[in-house]
């Protein structure tokens, strides 16, 4: 009997032995894996580090991107606006136009008769002046400066006006103590709109001048 107590207690005794021996061990290894793991974690985050900076870095170009975007964007708008004024002036210029007309030596003169005896009509960019009736036809919309200058034969009193169809614009006139006189006016005219100096009033026997002339221009 005591022989097999004996026995057990040895068994006992050599199993906590062993039971230690390997507790020791599995503590021992997962020390290790857990040191193991821990330089893994830190060799992941130093990978992951730089993806961070990058993402970082991409947001910011992205944010740059979106601000370039907007402003090229402004700059295109700009740029449009631009090309609507340039075609609007290019258009302007290509459409300027000018007409010098001198009238005849000693040309004679009656009331609500129209001014159409010339020696001289000079056009630039088109040819839009009548000889025959003495009338402009404007060729586009627009502003037109109208200078006239007015020299009388003879000391007698003149005055003549702008028209533009049935409209009066200005008159320039001529008293018997003055020779001469001038005046200049801004029409607004219609595409097709006629333009001519009309005779208000005139003395009998009245004339103007060789160097009587006026002058049209497109603004």
């Amino acid at each position: 009997m005591r022989e097999d107590i004996k026995n057990h207690s040895d068994l006992i005794v050599s199993l906590q032995d062993e039971n230690n021996k390997s507790f020791v061990k599995t503590s021992t290894q997962f020390e290790k894996l857990q040191s193991k793991n821990s330089v893994m974690y830190k060799l992941l985050q130093q990978r992951l580090m730089p993806i961070d900076k990058l993402l970082h870095i991409f947001n910011q170009n992205l944010e740059t991107r979106e601000e370039r975007i907007k402003k090229l964007s402004e700059l295109e708008n700009t740029i449009s606006k631009l090309s609507i004024d340039f075609h609007l002036i290019e258009s302007r210029v290509c459409n300027r136009y000018a007409c010098y007309v001198q009238l005849a030596n000693n040309t004679p003169v009656s009331a609500e008769s129209i001014i159409s005896t010339f020696s001289e009509v000079r056009e630039y960019n088109g040819q839009h002046f009548n000889r025959t009736t003495g009338k402009f036809v404007s060729p586009h919309d627009g502003l037109y400066l109208v200078s006239v200058t007015l020299n009388e034969w003879g000391f007698k009193q003149i005055i003549v006006g702008v028209w533009t169809g049935d409209m009066w614009c200005t008159a320039i006139q001529l008293q018997c103590a003055a020779s001469s006189a001038a005046g200049s006016v801004v029409v607004d005219m219609k595409k097709g709109q006629e333009l001519y100096l009309k005779v208000f009033q005139a003395e009998q026997g009245a004339k103007l001048s060789l160097i009587s002339s006026f002058t049209i221009v497109s603004l």
